[in-house]
């Protein structure tokens, strides 16, 4: 519940539920704060509600079963808790419903994301859940959480029930819903999405999307073409064979895939003006051809090529391929609608159309392609393919948040540092630095670097994955319907993964920084053609470092909310990292950068240690709810408003976590007094609306500040939300298209961009060709695009120059993106919630 409104005195609240409640009570528990005097005892409480229509007394449908198909079990606190997850098939939409869920052992408490709880047995054999969001085909994914007091963990299953009451089910599991028998071999036909001129030759963009019935870990996509073609280029497998003149290839694949369905995206060179049509096919390991459910065939009336597999070692298939000789839907690229997020869409993927960042764009969900970012013609095109979420809402945004949350994510992918996965989606980015270790040899691979360069700083790495973790265990349903949430996941882990390299617990020693800067800085070039020597710094029990240290504990701890649900192991790997480093941070106190002179001047700690000790205890509270990390955060905690939200200052953001967990109204106010500084007092504001703290990395200030008002608008208790929703809009929405320039400082948003960021990996040319300081003095554009990176952004008067020398204003970092996206994320929830108040005009 939230307040909706409350007396001056603050004897009378009236609350507001977006929920249903369907028991025959509701157990309504609050805080307060009083000034002095006796606790208030006497008072009452009174609803004011819509009567329920009585459900029918016909018994519900079981409309569809199945079996619970993951199971994963923790330990906290003395208690056994078990992951469920159940994969419902659906075949029409569905708005009012319930789910039974049926346990062959006693459970209690349980949590799930997708309903209320209408019924349930007393010893936790069976619960019954009312649906709370509109669900369409082809499946309802179902997650849960319950406890269990047994050695072995419960087993059961799952029932979606219509169309009447839902009575108490069987503590018998049914049978699971029956499988349709596949009939038919899985074939897609290709769909251009693109095709532009590259050193003189014709390149085609296009994809394929296979259905299937089922997860695959090995499979072969053969593709077949009408046309001669060359330089396949490809994301998702790796070219087996291909025949001479192009007109077919054998891809095998390197990543599993899951339902419903296989995006296969790629680019290909052609002949002529006319673009070769295609299909693809899929095959088992042993080349047996895979089938799926029938499917209705498309129609189309332009004329029809058929080809028959060519003589190889690939099994032939029993009768020729038809194929249509044009594809039959295109995009288009004419000037659209707002920005429309659709409820669950039926469909396993989603397309953007985009426009100039100064114009409305759509979002859709239509069948399409994988999401695509093209370059130009000289640049590497870099293709994405996010995992179909969906919202809950239609609604409609002047800028298209999704794609801003899958544009950072992949600047994220082009910071790595390490061996990278089989699946990097960053063409021009491979391994790098693997010979990084620490003093006695620790292997310290992985991690980002920290902006156009090759150092890791850990105090940026870690404040950027605080905010992310943060921003996505709070809206993780805009990751959700921005179809990003399986890579936002992927995203922060890789950090997350070499932070907890750098903590070794057993010597009291962690890593804060690898390679030093003047050293890298004197050298221009890709991370993988890296050769000086890359020293380790770190901090110990003669050398403390309690900000970065505890900068490193709040993101553990974030992320391990984040990934509560999503991967119980880990999350609870991060919690006990974040406890032991931080017992290591507050037992021995100091400044990392007085331990560590090669910090300076790149990320000197001028706030010093206690912000840092103080948000790493709010964070552990959050996460554990034990009683000394509040104390210990109060301890630490000022009731000043804070100077800025940065990678330095992290008061605000402590002060925001210690009201939200205990409505204490000495850290709200401080709050309260930063927003204001921000949106009208000791900050300046550019005639175009930029809030502007301070010149290196403007848009980074102002975008982290738009993060805190996000979070305090989502926080009860601020009666400002709606002016600070309106002011974190202004602030994105200048990055976005609303400054005097018209364009978009996010590389890749729109059309107008910047071109020529400060970051070395980007400015280089395709590998073998050399890189040097000629690329960083070189007038044109950067060969590769930096997708997703936010530039340092304008100066006091909305200047800004898109020069390459320029670190100031056109340098891009770790940091930089973090509230940024978070605050999209922001955004996009309240969109989805129906929250989101009308855009601000551009000042410009």
């Amino acid at each position: 519940m939230k307040v909706a409104e409350h007396s001056a005195d603050g004897k009378t609240y009236q609350l507001k539920s977006k929920y249903e409640y369907w028991p025959q009570t509701i157990d309504v528990q609050f805080r307060l704060t009083y000034e002095k005097g006796d606790v208030p005892l006497d008072g009452s409480c009174s609803s004011n509600v819509e009567p329920i229509e009585e459900i029918t007394a016909a018994p519900a449908t079981i409309l569809s079963s199945t079996n619970i198909i993951e199971r994963h079990k923790w330990e906290k606190d003395g208690k056994k808790y078990m992951n469920g997850k159940c994969v419902l098939p659906i075949a029409e939409r569905l708005d009012d419903f319930y789910i039974a869920i049926t346990l062959d052992q006693d459970t209690s408490g349980i949590k799930n994301w997708v309903g209320t709880t209408f019924s349930e047995d007393s010893n936790g054999r069976w619960y019954i859940l009312k649906n709370k969001w509109t669900t369409h085909p082809p499946e309802l994914q179902f997650n849960f959480i319950i406890t269990f007091d047994s050695d072995t963990m419960p087993n059961g299953n799952c029932a979606i029930l219509t169309g009447g009451n839902p009575e108490p089910p069987s503590t018998q599991s049914p049978p699971p819903a029956p499988t349709i028998p596949s009939t038919e071999t899985t074939t897609a036909n290709m769909v251009v999405v693109n095709s532009y001129q590259d050193n003189g030759k014709m390149k085609m963009q296009a994809t394929c999307d296979l259905p299937i019935d089922m997860p695959l870990e090995s499979f072969y996509i053969l593709l077949f073409l009408t046309e001669d073609t060359s330089d396949l280029e490809i994301w998702v497998g790796k070219e087996e064979q291909a025949d001479p003149d192009g007109r077919w290839y054998l891809v095998k694949n390197n990543h599993n895939a899951n339902l419903p369905s296989i995006s296969f995206p790629f680019h290909v060179r052609y002949s002529g003006s006319q673009e070769p049509s295609g299909i693809c096919k899929l095959y088992s390991e042993d080349l047996e051809p895979i089938i799926s459910k029938p499917t209705t065939p498309t129609t189309s009336t332009e004329p029809q090529t058929t080809i028959t597999l060519p003589s190889t070692t690939t099994q032939q298939p029993s009768s020729p391929i038809t194929i249509t000789t044009r594809p039959p839907t295109r995009p288009t690229t004419a000037t659209q609608p707002p920005t429309v997020i659709t409820t669950r869409p039926p469909t396993s993927t989603t397309t953007t159309t985009q426009q100039q960042t100064s114009q409305q764009t759509t979002t859709s969900t239509t069948p399409a392609a994988a999401t695509t970012t093209t370059t130009t013609p000289e640049a590497t095109t870099t293709t994405t393919t996010p995992e179909a979420t969906t919202t809950k809402q239609s609604v409609a945004t002047k800028y298209d948040y999704p794609k801003v949350l899958e544009l950072s994510i992949l600047f994220y992918e082009a910071q790595r540092s390490g061996k990278l996965p089989s699946n990097n989606r960053i063409p021009f980015r491979g391994d790098s630095a693997l010979g990084d270790k620490g003093f006695s040899g620790e292997d310290l691979t992985g991690g980002w670097y920290d902006a156009g360069d090759g150092v890791k700083f850990n105090l940026p790495m870690a404040s950027a994955t605080t905010i992310l973790s943060w921003g996505l265990s709070q809206w993780q349903d805009a990751y959700e319907a921005a179809g990003q949430l399986e890579l936002m996941y992927d995203s922060i882990k890789w950090p997350l993964d070499y932070l907890q390299k750098c903590w070794i617990e057993s010597k009291n020693l962690y890593y804060c920084q690898v390679a030093d800067g003047n050293k890298d800085h004197a050298f221009w070039g890709r991370p993988e053609d890296m050769t000086y020597t890359r020293d380790a710094f770190a901090v110990s029990t003669s050398k403390p470092g309690s900000d970065v240290a505890g900068e490193t504990v709040s993101a553990f701890a974030s992320a391990s909310i984040a990934f509560a649900i999503k991967d119980p192991a880990y999350s609870a790997e991060l919690l006990l990292k974040a406890k032991t480093l931080y017992t290591f941070a507050k037992t021995y106190r100091g400044k990392y950068s007085d331990s560590v002179p090669e910090a300076n001047p790149f990320y000197t700690s001028y706030s010093g240690y206690e912000d840092e000790l103080c948000l790493s205890a709010a964070m552990l509270y959050k996460a554990t709810k034990e009683q000394k990390y509040l104390n210990d955060a109060e301890g630490f905690a000022t009731t000043n408003a804070g100077w800025a939200f940065s990678w330095d200052e992290k008061i605000v953001a402590c002060q925001l976590l210690i009201f939200q967990e205990t409505g204490d109204l000495k850290y709200k106010t401080p709050v309260i007094n930063f927003m204001k500084d921000f949106m009208s007092g000791s900050v300046k504001n550019t005639n175009c609306g930029l809030a502007f703290r301070l010149k290196w990395g403007s848009n980074r200030y102002a975008a982290n500040a738009a993060f805190i008002a996000l979070m305090a608008a989502d926080t009860p208790g601020f009666s400002q939300a709606e002016e600070y929703k309106t002011w974190a809009m202004s602030q994105i929405h200048y990055m976005l298209g609303d400054n005097n320039y018209k364009m978009s400082y996010q590389i890749g948003y729109g059309n107008n961009y910047p071109r020529k960021p400060h970051h070395r990996a980007s400015s280089c040319p395709d590998m073998p060709a050399p890189c040097n300081n000629a690329q960083q003095y070189s007038p044109s554009d950067n060969p590769q695009i930096l997708y997703g990176a936010l530039v340092g952004g304008p100066d006091e008067n909305d200047f800004y120059e898109d020069k390459r020398d320029d670190y100031i204003k056109n340098e891009v970092a770790v940091d930089y993106n973090a509230g940024f996206q978070s605050a999209a994320a922001g955004l996009l929830h309240f969109a989805i919630e129906e929250t989101l108040p009308q855009a601000p005009p551009s000042k410009c």
